[in-house]
């Protein structure tokens, strides 16, 4: 089975499309969505994806980057572009980074099948010769729950990001989905939201230029004194300290 990911920042269609039961009538599995190409970069590194079918304006990084990143970096992903007239010319300069087709909104479903089912011939010959040697273990649908939910905090975790925020993207409740994030990654959601923002923490205190509370804003913290307590908490170091190991300032 073909896995495919919806890039789009509006949920109405990324769900509306998901939903479609052609899908399973052409064996794919549509394994989730994301809403700008930096989470659809998270998918890539966790799922063996053979489709992606991408927005062309979202925040953070549009579906012409991730198109070229696919390009450069993850060619055996076929990609396919959505776009509205207005974009038209904009979205034709996707085929140069080897874009499948692109569809104009609002969708057509009997032209987006069409390149589908393209795209389905060429990938039969791919997938029989690569299957024994490149094989991923399938994940569950609660693996599934979580990736998307990992790859929404890795995608903004410098912004004001609460449980009830990613248990609505996955239409649960904040105690189910809080147990569900538990279960499959040992760690509470508040406890990875916190690991991720004090790693890209680390990161940025390797660059001297940069100030305490600044590092403290960019990896979603308001308050520097918090920042600097959580940071202390976790690593047994404050901010400053642990920037003096790199820098003996």
């Amino acid at each position: 089975m073909k896995k495919m990911l919806i890039v789009d920042d509006d949920w109405l269609i990324s769900n509306s499309l998901m939903s479609m039961d052609e899908w399973n009538e052409r064996n794919i599995d549509v394994i989730g969505t994301a809403e700008n190409g930096n989470e659809a970069l998270y998918w890539m590194e966790n799922e063996k994806l053979d489709i992606i079918l991408t927005d062309i304006r979202m925040p953070h990084m549009d579906g012409i980057e991730l198109t070229k990143h696919i390009y450069e970096h993850s060619p055996r992903i076929d990609v396919i572009i959505m776009s509205g007239y207005e974009e038209f010319s904009y979205a034709h300069n996707a085929l140069k980074y080897n874009a499948k087709g692109y569809i104009l909104k609002p969708i057509d479903t009997k032209e987006l099948f069409g390149v589908i089912d393209k795209i389905q011939k060429e990938l039969e010959t791919t997938l029989e010769d690569s299957s024994s040697v490149d094989d991923v273990k399938s994940a569950t649908y609660h693996e599934r729950l979580v990736l998307s939910a990992k790859s929404y905090i890795n995608a903004n975790y410098m912004n004001p990001i609460t449980l009830k925020d990613v248990s609505k993207r996955a239409h649960l409740t904040e105690h189910y989905f809080g147990q569900i994030f538990k279960s499959t990654t040992s760690e509470s959601f508040l406890q990875y939201l916190t690991r991720i923002r004090l790693e890209k923490a680390c990161q940025l205190l390797k660059n001297p230029c940069l100030k305490y509370y600044e590092i403290s804003q960019q990896v979603g913290y308001t308050d520097p004194k918090y920042f600097t307590k959580m940071f202390q908490k976790i690593y047994g170091l404050t901010p400053k300290e642990y920037r003096k190991q790199f820098f003996n300032l």
